[in-house]
């Protein structure tokens, strides 16, 4: 067992234990029912009186240069308003286009090199509909020369590699905050770790390029209109799609980074961005609708995509070589690894520091393990193969798990063995997750030395575990205002996007709880006014926000208790909020209601007392797999999905298992399905539509069971943390495989065709 670590409650009431609508059910939220019934007003639902379309020229070639453009015959076509080309004036002077969360990298807003097959380049056309646009992109005459293209880093990283930024870098592909050198630490001597190993063994790790699929093409509207409060300064105002998903990126920052403005003359239209998860990656239209709006005298204008257009924003690739050293205890004492990885067109979103450090699968999850001896290697290339933008999870534990499953396998012991005999710190958070999660999988009795089982239908049977960090992100500092209405309701407004998340509902949860009322008399609510809303680079919205939260609605019931106290002629210490009443302590019976009592607001800024989760972990879970493998056809189903999940505290069960459901139906349909595919010969994606990309629906999902596990280790709200980055990893599905087969398949997805090779290798040696 590994050491222990302490909790670090903060604030206000952060250990109450007596709890009336946190952690229960059946609390229907707005945010929850405006989606599941359809109220939902998301980015392509926008649309008024007069709104015009916007379509970009995208590039049939993988990389490719305009050499010359006519625009005579699609000016012509009926219906057209406004044909632009990268040499307008306007366009050209306009900041770079960053549709990541990067610093490097930029491009022209419409420029005449296209960085992969699909890029927006060269012509924006605005037109009556898509019919027209459509037509009139036909229209333009083109001439193309093509470029040299990579889109496997392993081929960019290779010496005499095409340059494909040159700007960046001009003596290799090499990018990103790395400036042409890989990122290098280490920690002890791992030579020296590997001598004194009593065994030492080569692991590898790939992943391809993954979709990050939404659910409908992205669409930017846009218009420009007087501001409701006035124009002092003779300037109109900007409504534009939405906010951002973090403070930094997003189409409203786009927009207004684009024109050079601030974010004051800028207002959000809708607070949904569609299901896009943990998604950077903003396309062209972002900056270019507000544009194309104010040059036709701000008409509403909708910049829109096909759904093969939309293929663009992708996961990027990431390959790793390890030797690592272990001895018969199965404990790990070596680790030396080195890893590609790509960073996509445009320098993708490795170029921010903490993106290499926390985000992509390399060695840095070996921290948390009791290894001293680490060495890691990172080099990120620039690829054509297409936009880059966050990892999916916490890639960072795939290594980690894949070498503790090599361990395990070689000495023949439970992989859950190995897991609690090196990650340093197990209490409480681990080791209860492990306990619930073996309990309710029913591991001790499911497991078997690889390729030891066979089920009844002839297929093989296989089970793995892996361990990884829950989120407990606490960087981000939120501004929370609260208002007591003279309805005698409470108000919270936000301005967030929001991408995969229920923090809304949760945040209604905690001030109804805090403040004793009813949870129809808090209203949270979205205001695109309310531009101060939150400061910072991270996300864990239901936590740490609700913590904010928490503190806010303390302060708040503090002022109507010492209203209502002065009402009764007593001490505000005699007095309570219970059903949005007040309430006398002595006398329950005397209530008064806060309606027209006055109206009273309070302001708080601030996050919780805990530093970003890196190399201490204090929350943890563990996930459960279990596969039955075709011999003959390659085949695999998963036939089960347990997690035990350390929440912390639950706030909104229906949100917080929901989450966990969403990541492990995401990882299922990335460990055995999900790749993009470019041709070789041209650098075009051959499988850019939902037949050949293949995402899991409701028929694909598997069974999956939830375990939460509650042991207030979190940094948010009453000790909670995050959920579903920690589960989105597709290796796990892959180590039940080899459990399965006796064999290992190193590159995701498990495909069939590599599971029967894997079998083939296995009978061979």
């Amino acid at each position: 067992m590994g050491a222990s670590c302490e909790s670090i409650l903060s604030g206000v009431n952060d250990d109450r234990t007596d709890f009336k609508y946190v952690g229960t059910w059946e609390h229907p939220g707005r945010q929850s029912w405006d989606m599941i019934s359809g109220a939902a007003k998301y980015p392509t639902d926008l649309w008024m009186p007069g709104t015009l379309t916007a379509m970009a020229l995208h590039s049939p070639y993988g990389h490719a240069k305009i050499k010359s453009l006519d625009i005579t015959e699609a000016e012509k076509v009926q219906g057209v308003h406004l044909v632009l080309t990268y040499e307008d004036e306007e366009i050209a002077s306009m900041p770079k286009y960053r549709p990541s969360y990067y610093e490097f990298g930029a491009s022209p807003l419409l420029g005449d090199e296209a960085e992969f097959e699909g890029d927006e380049v060269g012509v924006v056309v605005v037109a009556d509909n898509e019919e027209a646009c459509k037509r009139a992109l036909d229209a333009v005459a083109v001439e193309w020369e093509a470029l040299p293209f990579i889109t496997d880093c392993r081929e960019a990283a290779k010496p005499g590699a095409p340059i494909l930024r040159p700007e960046m870098n001009p003596d290799s592909n090499m990018t990103g905050n790395t400036f042409g050198a890989p990122v290098e630490w280490e920690i002890g001597n791992v030579e020296q770790g590997l001598k004194e190993s009593d065994h030492v063994e080569v692991i590898e790790y790939g992943r391809p390029m993954w979709s990050q699929f939404r659910s409908m093409p992205p669409a930017y509207f846009s218009y420009w209109d007087d501001d409701p409060w006035g124009n002092p300064d003779g300037e109109k105002m900007c409504y534009v799609t939405n906010h951002a998903h973090f403070p930094s990126n997003g189409p409203i920052v786009s927009a207004f980074m684009g024109f050079g403005s601030h974010a004051d003359k800028f207002r959000a239209l809708t607070p949904y961005m569609a299901s896009r998860y943990c998604d950077f990656v903003e396309k062209r239209g972002a900056q270019l609708a507000p544009v194309l709006s104010k040059r036709l005298g701000g008409v509403p204008v909708r910049f829109v995509n096909t759904r093969r257009q939309s293929f663009d924003a992708a996961v990027p690739q990431t390959y790793i070589t390890a030797r690592i050293g272990y001895n018969d205890d199965g404990t790990l004492h070596a680790v030396q690894s080195r890893n590609v990885h790509q960073s996509g067109a445009r320098g993708g979103y490795g170029d921010k520091t903490h993106g290499h450090l926390v985000l992509p699968p390399n060695a840095q999850a070996f921290k948390s393990t009791s290894c001293p001896n680490i060495y890691s290697e990172m080099a990120y290339y620039v690829t054509n193969g297409a936009c880059t933008t966050a990892d999916p999870g916490k890639d960072m534990w795939e290594p980690v798990n894949l070498a503790f499953a090599h361990i395990a396998d070689a000495l023949g012991m439970p992989i859950t063995d190995v897991i609690m005999k090196n990650v340093s710190v197990t209490d409480p958070s681990l080791s209860a997750c492990m306990e619930a999660g073996k309990k309710a999988f029913d591991w001790d009795a499911k497991w078997h030395k690889a390729g030891e089982k066979t089920l009844e239908d002839g297929r093989l049977h296989g089970v793995a575990a892996r361990a990884c960090w829950s989120m407990t992100w606490g960087m981000i500092s939120y501004n929370i205002n609260l208002r007591m209405g003279v309805d005698g309701k409470i108000y919270m407004p936000y301005s967030e996007a929001l991408i995969g998340t229920y923090w809304p509902d949760a945040v209604q949860l905690v001030i109804a709880e805090e403040m004793g009322m009813k949870l129809e008399d808090v209203i949270v609510y979205y205001a695109p006014n309310y531009n101060n809303w939150q400061n910072g680079d991270a996300a864990d919205r239901g936590s740490t926000c609700t913590w904010a939260a928490k503190e806010a609605a303390v302060q708040l019931k503090a002022q109507i208790l010492a209203t209502g106290a002065a009402l009764f002629g007593v001490t505000p210490d005699e007095v309570d909020l219970v059903d949005s009443m007040i309430t006398l302590k002595a006398d329950p019976t005397q209530q008064m209601p806060i309606t027209g009592t006055g109206q009273l607001a309070v302001g708080f800024c601030g996050k919780p007392e805990i530093p970003f989760q890196n190399d201490v972990v204090r929350t943890m879970n563990v996930d459960f797999c279990e596969v039955a493998v075709d011999p003959e056809t390659g085949l695999v189903e998963v036939t089960d999905y347990v997690s035990a999940h350390d929440f912390g505290k639950v706030i909104r069960p229906a949100s917080a298992l929901g989450q966990i459901e969403m990541a492990l139906t995401q990882a299922e349909g990335r460990s055995l399905r999900e790749e993009l595919i470019w041709d070789e010969n041209t650098g075009v994606l051959l499988n850019g539509n939902m037949y050949d990309y293949k995402v899991p629906t409701a028929l694909d999902q598997p069974k999956i069971e939830g375990v939460p596990v509650e042991t207030r280790m979190g940094g948010g709200a009453y000790g909670s943390t995050g959920v579903a980055h920690a589960h989105t990893n597709a290796g796990l599905v892959g180590l039940a495989i080899q459990n399965a087969i006796g064999a290992w398949v190193n590159v995701q997805p498990f495909t069939p065709d590599k599971v029967l090779a894997a079998l083939a290798s296995k009978q061979q040696a």
